[in-house]
């Protein structure tokens, strides 16, 4: 450098000027490569599978966990419970799931999340719902109709846990095959023999006691009623 300036008559400050410009590019070409490696981390994947429907998903700088909204799954020792983890292993595990809060933390301290696989095209509660792997939390989604239409699906087509005749809640009813059950209300002090009440909707659909619909939406009971038996209960004649 020297040389270079004695020989081309550059003063010293021009000498300076050329020897802080060299330095100057040195630092930036070697800083530059680490800070975009720092930022090649990964973010929002799912890390870990806690449960059934429950996940952890490790965001920029901290884990979250979080629950599926609207389906509930069988626990530990029940059966169904096996399948509804694998399930939920090959969907989610290592996935980058597109994510909506619906509740910010339940009582147990979960984000309540709807959740997209397959780049967002399946809804995955959805997806647990039509295969049987799970059913729908009628509770907290106030009878949501997509899960609705598919839990008709699976039971129609006898998926998952609906081929185990298990009750896995028991205040949940419609888990088990319908019974006729007998409502106090509509027995009269003089009859002998109990009769049941059917339940006839706006649609003329006959729904017997314990099937999911009875005394849904809008409708009457009716001890002999007229209308078409429903495919689930049997109506009328029962299954």
């Amino acid at each position: 450098m020297l040389y270079f300036a004695f020989k081309f008559h550059c003063s010293l400050p021009v000498l300076f000027y050329l020897c802080a410009s060299l330095g100057y590019a040195q630092l930036v070409s070697t800083e530059s490569p680490s800070g975009d490696s720092n930022q090649s981390g990964i973010n929002n994947k799912v890390i870990r599978i806690i449960k059934p429907g429950i996940f952890d998903l490790q965001a920029s700088d901290y884990v979250i966990r979080m629950r599926t909204w609207g389906v509930s799954f069988p626990e530990r020792g029940q059966p169904g419970y096996d399948k509804a983890i694998t399930f939920s292993e090959k969907s989610l595990l290592t996935t980058t799931p597109k994510i909506k809060v619906k509740r910010v933390f339940d009582e147990n301290n979960f984000k309540v999340v709807t959740v997209g696989i397959n780049q967002g095209r399946t809804d995955f509660a959805t997806e647990c719902i039509t295969l049987g792997v799970g059913w729908h939390n009628e509770k907290e989604t106030g009878r949501f109709g997509p899960f609705i239409l598919a839990q008709l699906k699976a039971k129609r087509a006898n998926h998952g846990i609906w081929q185990t005749g298990f009750n896995y809640n028991s205040e949940r009813l419609f888990l088990q095959k319908p019974q006729p059950s007998l409502p106090s209300a509509y027995l009269r002090s003089n009859q002998m023999l109990p009769q049941i009440s059917f339940w006839v909707t706006s649609f003329g659909k006959i729904h017997r006691p314990g099937c999911s619909f009875y005394e849904r939406g809008r409708g009457s009971l009716m001890a002999k009623p007229n209308g078409t038996d429903c495919r689930i209960c049997g109506g009328r004649k029962g299954k």
